[in-house]
């Protein structure tokens, strides 16, 4: 099966465990209650890019529109599934996706990235064509 890319709009009982999977340990355990991922599912500020596969979400990014910019955040692959394509895979359709829409501008800030992960999501944006400048990467589409 092929991995999918979607827009989360509802919540349903196995998008919170997933989810509670994916953001295990890059969110507070606060924000990983029911009601706190219904309010990340279905804010109206920003979206929540999924990926999926075999009937399991596997990755998340939270997308944020301001005019032709779109601000990342809170981009994560579940830890089993890190190193095999997901995340290029992800970034890749969000990309397309978001060119559709008129977005010119990706910016993710790296700040909130824990210090164990800083590296390794540096060179993973690096490699999917963001520049990077002190704490802030950036792409243009």
């Amino acid at each position: 099966m092929r991995l999918s890319v979607f827009i989360a709009n509802t919540l349903s009982t196995q998008l919170v465990i997933d989810l509670q999977k994916i953001y295990a340990n890059y969110l507070p355990e606060a924000s990983l209650t029911e009601q706190a991922l219904a309010e990340l599912v279905t804010q109206k500020t920003s979206r929540l890019y999924m990926t999926m596969f075999n009937e399991r979400h596997i990755g998340a990014v939270k997308v944020q529109i301001n005019a032709t910019q779109a601000i990342l955040s809170q981009l994560t692959i579940r830890d089993l599934t890190r190193r095999r394509g997901v995340g290029k895979n992800l970034l890749k359709q969000l990309e397309k996706s978001l060119t559709a829409e008129g977005i010119t501008d990706i910016e993710y800030n790296l700040e909130e990235v824990a210090e164990a992960e800083l590296l390794a999501t540096q060179a993973f944006l690096s490699d999917s064509g963001y520049q990077l400048n002190n704490h802030i990467a950036t792409k243009k589409l």
